[in-house]
């Protein structure tokens, strides 16, 4: 009940800017693909095998953000960034070696991936170079929910045979935490198509501020992308 309830106050928070702004707001739509990978720590060194075993086979893939914003700039620069997004991080196995029945030796591939559903809130400052540029760097975090876990595998067999196979979990069964506050920085480059509309190019870097779930290895979600956006700047049409 607590997330939902901070979300709702979010979104009450956003709707208020909305209804009492006029060329100082505008919403949008944005996407990014993401290079995606995690961070393994833990406090008890019996599981220290563990953690160089992963991080020798396990690579980082490429997940994606998508959703949409809200933005409302004070005076003086300030601005605060809201809406929803989706995110997915995830990570990758590579050139897997398998011995299979009869002999037959086989090479596999294996991906990992999780998908969240959030509320972005980030605190920044804009900079206007002129009329039609501006830049803006922000932090905050992003209160997000688990959603689902995703797995899949491809193993081609040297008799030119591939098994494959692909799960989708929604009901938690690996006890994810549900609840993942992640870390959000970005720094945003604006180009001003009309009096209504602009484009927004912007490096983000976001991380888990807790590990994904209770376990002696302790698992932490990054991801690093290029968001591409587009604005629409509200009470333009009344000028």
């Amino acid at each position: 009940m607590k997330t939902q309830s901070y979300i709702f106050l979010l979104f009450i928070i956003g709707t208020y800017f909305a209804l009492n702004a006029q060329d100082r707001s505008d919403i949008g739509l944005n996407f990014s693909s993401n290079y995606t990978f995690r961070t393994l720590k833990t406090n008890d060194t019996d599981f220290q095998w563990l953690i160089d075993h992963r991080n020798e086979d396990e690579q980082a893939k490429f997940g994606f953000n998508v959703g949409g914003t809200y933005t409302y700039q004070f005076d003086k620069g300030l601005t605060i960034f809201t809406g929803i997004q989706y995110t997915r991080f995830g990570n990758s196995r590579r050139n897997i070696l398998f011995q299979g029945p009869g002999g037959t030796d086989g090479t596999g591939s294996f991906q990992n991936s999780y998908g969240y559903i959030g509320v972005p809130l980030t605190m920044g400052y804009t900079y206007d170079f002129n009329d039609k540029l501006e830049l803006t760097a922000a932090v905050g975090a992003t209160l997000s929910i688990f959603l689902d876990d995703r797995g899949s595998y491809s193993i081609e067999w040297s008799d030119g045979t591939v098994d494959s196979d692909k799960d989708v979990n929604f009901d938690n069964p690996y006890d994810f935490y549900r609840f993942h506050p992640i870390l959000k920085s970005s720094i945003g480059l604006s180009y001003k198509l009309s009096d209504a509309f602009y484009l927004k190019l912007e490096p983000t870097f976001q991380y888990s501020l807790m590990p994904i779930k209770d376990a002696p290895v302790h698992e932490r979600l990054y991801s690093i992308g290029l968001s591409t956006g587009c604005h629409y700047i509200l009470g333009s049409s009344k000028k």
